[in-house]
């Protein structure tokens, strides 16, 4: 009860902190049986979150033992089943102070065995093999204690085990109302995989998830290289899709795969002659030209494809003029009635950023004290309303303002997307020959992406940037 009542209210934190939580590859996920779930960690506790939101099936949570020694996390830890996981630099630190025994062999003797006995259950339990949250734009060298987990579980006679290798993609994870991925790879049946490498230990099936891993996230050589390729993807991705509807997001899977294409092309420009190299670079530099010059005239790449008709237009108006009649007063209560802790919250967030500046802090203590003040300050209005107007009108209007928190991020989104679509077809409206002439540049950019994808990558075969 109390582990689907968190899961209730973290699934709340997330909708209401990301604009857009998408699961991709949620068919591969075995329904039943024994499953580990092994998971990138680029955003402390809120990965957690995630992984057990985004999948229907009860997760048994690992966690690093150093969070239960936090006197208001630990109580919470144990209620819902935690296991707490031993790190050697955990150890090695508890040795200095004196505290622990540094002895490496049986520090998870006890988190083994619970993750085992899960495991004969038939439970899925999840694993963060690289062992530490953090911001570096590649997977980070995986621990053994995943792989040693699933060893161990197939040794003391489980059978059926999965390995499902789950990457979490962030398109800025520290910033409010931004995108996020969950991509589920192909799991690793561990039967089959002791079959075909009798003589397989940890080390080697800690390969094979790394490699796993690396396919479903987004590893670059460098940040600077990180930022290129997702500036690029977007700016690809918003020529090569249609427009979506304004109360859509734009999709993030497509971006994703666009950026791992780049990062494999920049790569081997490394390798190329320099006039390819060049004209590598004066792509990309063609490609933001583009964006910037659309942008000082009020328009955008993600809505260049949109009609500038004037009956499209008017339509474009009436419908979103009716949504907002209809849903800012809802959205208005709901901004007004959450602004105090929200605010608070995101406060308080923000203060530590001095002394840690790590961007997997933002988010995790925005959702974290966000859920803690929401929930005090609900329990006072409902102390009060209770007080003069009775329980049940009390309870009513805990629902009518959390329906109305919701309505109010919503119709945020929807309404700067609607602004960002509105600039643009007056742009088009004010400049007929400015659609034209950027789709022209845009398919030459296209012809281009994929005359060098060619070049670059001669043996890959897939889709062109233009196909996707």
């Amino acid at each position: 009860m109390l582990y689907h009542s968190l899961r209730a209210a973290a699934r709340v934190a997330l909708r209401w902190y990301y604009a857009d939580v998408v699961v991709q590859g949620g068919e591969r996920v075995p329904e039943r049986g024994p499953l580990l779930i092994v998971a990138n960690h680029p955003n402390a506790l809120v990965d957690a979150l995630l992984v057990g939101t985004a999948l229907r099936r009860r997760v048994l949570l690992t966690g690093k033992a150093t969070l239960f020694e936090n006197p208001l996390l630990a109580p919470l830890l144990r209620a819902i089943g935690v296991v707490p996981l031993r790190r050697a630099a955990d150890e090695r630190a508890a040795a200095k102070r004196g505290a622990g025994d540094a002895v490496p062999v049986a520090r998870n003797t006890d988190a083994f065995r619970l993750v085992r006995a899960a495991l004969a259950q038939g439970r899925a339990v999840l694993v963060f093999p690289e062992g530490i949250s953090h911001d570096q734009p590649a997977l980070a060298p995986l621990r053994t204690g995943a792989a040693r987990m699933a060893l161990d579980a197939a040794g003391g006679g489980v059978r059926g085990l999965r390995l499902l290798p789950l990457g979490l993609v962030f398109e800025r994870k520290e910033q409010l109302r931004s995108r996020v991925l969950v991509r589920a790879g192909v799991p690793i049946d561990l039967d089959a995989w002791r079959k075909a490498q009798p003589a397989g230990d940890a080390a080697r099936l800690t390969a094979e998830l790394d490699q796993a891993l690396r396919g479903v996230t987004l590893n670059f050589a460098s940040d600077a290289r990180a930022e290129r390729a997702v500036t690029l993807a977007r700016v690809l991705a918003a020529i090569t899709e249609v427009p979506p509807s304004v109360g859509q997001p734009r999709d993030l899977a497509t971006e994703a795969a666009l950026a791992e294409r780049i990062e494999r092309a920049t790569e081997a420009v490394a390798q190329a002659s320099p006039a390819l190299a060049a004209q590598a670079d004066a792509f990309t530099s063609r490609a933001e030209a583009l964006e910037a010059r659309l942008a000082a005239r009020g328009a955008t790449l993600a809505d260049l494809q949109i009609s500038p008709r004037l009956r499209h237009g008017a339509r474009f108006v009436v419908r979103e003029s009716l949504i907002a009649v209809l849903a800012l007063p809802l959205a208005l209560l709901g901004h007004v009635m959450h602004w105090l802790p929200l605010r608070l919250a995101r406060t308080l967030a923000m203060r530590p950023l001095a002394s840690d500046p790590s961007r997997d802090q933002p988010a995790m203590r925005t959702i974290v004290l966000g859920l803690a003040t929401v929930l005090v300050w609900y329990a006072l209005q409902f102390a009060l309303v209770a007080h003069w107007l009775g329980a049940f009108v009390a309870l009513a209007w805990l629902v009518v303002i959390f329906l109305a928190a919701r309505v109010d991020f919503l119709f945020d989104d929807r309404m700067h997307r609607a602004r960002a679509r509105a600039r643009t077809y007056l742009a088009l409206r004010r400049d007929p020959a400015l659609r034209e002439q950027a789709l022209a540049e845009i398919q030459s950019l296209l012809a281009e992406a994929v005359a060098l994808e060619s070049a670059l990558l001669a043996p890959l075969s897939g889709r062109s940037f233009g196909g996707q």
